[in-house]
């Protein structure tokens, strides 16, 4: 009898998400053979354990578990058992740690990477998916790894702000690995197995109901060491995912929104309370970079350049002008080489652009810009557009390379 079909056995006789896993494994030393072993007087020495549990103990029968082990080898599922070595111990500390997760993809040392999750609505605004993108984009190419949970909204954009930057991504599913959800994230889902990793508590075959996703959450904040929100409103799952990460003693990171709107009252709140305020991925990665060096390269973070340099006495490009970023520009141009492409740009002017490519929103909005400087989305707005007409074709003008966001909400001409 193989130690990984008792954990098959022991995974579908505790539910998941309670307090039980804690007791028993506390009692029977991480053993499901002992478990497996024990008589219903060893099970009534625990104290706290619920009959119904101990009555679904006692029944030895391995014919389901014997099912789950065959179809996970057939379907290349991996197993990963809470005894394992492999098993991440920053998740195992953490109260109600599941017995058993069902993975697909490739396994890494998630105790030596700075793992962090990022949460929010599925119904995101452009402000929160713009956002979302690029801080998880950033994050990934400074060095982290975005755990999520594969949710329409800014779970999905977070994944793929990650996959787009080249990294290692996780997905928590709240349902069996045999399928994704939502329906119309499959794609997503084998493009996060072939670089990354999705996993789940969940025996194949469980389908998606409503009380799985706040129980998966422990398991997103659990495996990270900090939880960031991006939008929410209060009695969304990712408030729940913020709880339960403080419960965890994990930092709690949040995007900030605008006063009034239902999605920014979470994150705001959690502002208010003591979260870290987040305006770009440096503000995470710095709570890091002393403590996992080796993982972490802010230096690899895309540096904002001026298109001409400012008349200021103070040099931007000394190094502690640039905050604690090493890099002036994302090909480490010389100054030299950079006052010679002002001169030249001077000199001989560009023609501008052509925007036939541009929507007619689009051309309206850029035609608002400076030729040099910056501009907000509010002073934009003042021409007549709404806020959030702004700020979609903002996305899409820089999409298509006709702008920069710079620090501070500000854009400018590319």
């Amino acid at each position: 009898m193989s130690d990984i079909l008792l954990w098959i056995w022991l995974s579908t006789k505790i539910p998941q998400g309670s307090a039980y896993a804690d007791l028993i494994m506390e009692r029977f030393n991480q053993s499901a053979k002992d478990v497996y072993d024990a008589s219903a007087e060893d099970l009534s020495a625990i104290e706290g354990l619920s009959e119904h549990v101990k009555e679904a103990l006692l029944n030895k029968d391995l014919s389901e578990a014997t099912k789950i082990l065959d179809y996970c080898t057939e379907n290349n599922i991996g197993l990963l058992t809470y005894d394992s070595k492999f098993y991440p111990k920053r998740l195992k500390n953490a109260e109600r740690a599941p017995l058993l997760l069902y993975y697909k993809g490739r396994l890494i040392d998630f105790d030596d990477n700075v793992c962090i999750a990022m949460v929010g609505t599925r119904r995101m605004t452009e402000y929160g998916k713009r956002e979302a993108y690029k801080i998880a984009r950033d994050l990934t190419l400074g060095g982290a790894v975005i755990v999520s949970g594969m949710a329409r909204g800014i779970d999905t954009t977070s994944h793929r702000g990650a996959l787009d930057a080249g990294g290692y991504t996780v997905a928590v599913l709240g349902c069996g690995i045999d399928r994704a959800y939502p329906p119309e994230n499959d794609y997503l889902m084998e493009e996060i197995i072939r670089t990354g990793l999705v996993i789940t508590e969940y025996k194949p075959f469980t389908p998606p109901l409503g009380s799985n996703f706040p129980t998966r959450n422990r398991i997103i904040s659990g495996l990270s060491l900090g939880t960031l929100v991006v939008e929410a409103d209060a009695k969304s799952g990712a408030m729940i995912t913020a709880r339960t990460a403080e419960k965890q003693g994990r930092d709690i990171f949040s995007l900030p929104g605008n006063v009034g709107e239902l999605n920014s009252i979470g994150p705001n709140r959690l502002l208010k309370k003591g979260a870290k305020i987040v305006t770009s991925a440096l503000d995470v990665l710095e709570e890091y970079e002393y403590l996992y060096p080796h993982r972490i390269r802010i230096e690899n973070l895309p540096v904002f350049v001026p298109k001409f340099a400012p008349s200021s006495t103070k040099d931007p490009w000394k190094s502690e002008n640039r905050s604690k970023t090493k890099k002036i520009s994302e090909d480490n141009i010389p100054v030299k080489k950079i006052s010679e492409e002002i001169s030249k740009e001077i000199a001989e002017p560009k023609a501008p652009r052509d925007t036939s490519n541009l929507s007619e929103n689009e051309k309206k909005i850029y035609s608002l810009f400076p030729d040099s400087g910056t501009v907000s989305a509010d002073e934009l707005s003042r021409s007549g557009f709404s806020v959030g007409v702004v700020l979609q074709n903002l996305t899409m003008l820089e999409i298509k390379g006709f702008i920069k966001a710079a620090p501070g909400g500000v854009y400018t001409k590319i």
